[in-house]
């Protein structure tokens, strides 16, 4: 499956070959973790917070985070 996807990539990037494929998606995927700032131990100690809510509707996300109009 990975293959695959790495093979597709190639052509949409018209790369000659998948090792020209693979260096370009690790120095986005590099560019990308540049990016990120912050400590996930302080998402993960966050999560001691959290409640089960039950089965939720995507639209009501407002109404789960900031609780009834």
């Amino acid at each position: 499956m990975d293959k695959k996807r790495l093979e597709r990539l190639a052509r949409l990037l018209k790369c000659k070959s998948l090792s020209e494929a693979l260096r370009y998606a690790l120095s986005a995927a590099e560019r990308e973790i540049d990016k990120v700032k912050g400590d996930l131990n302080y998402v993960l100690a966050s999560l001691k917070y959290a409640k089960d809510v039950g089965e939720t509707q995507a639209e009501d996300v407002d109404k789960y985070l900031y609780g009834e109009d």
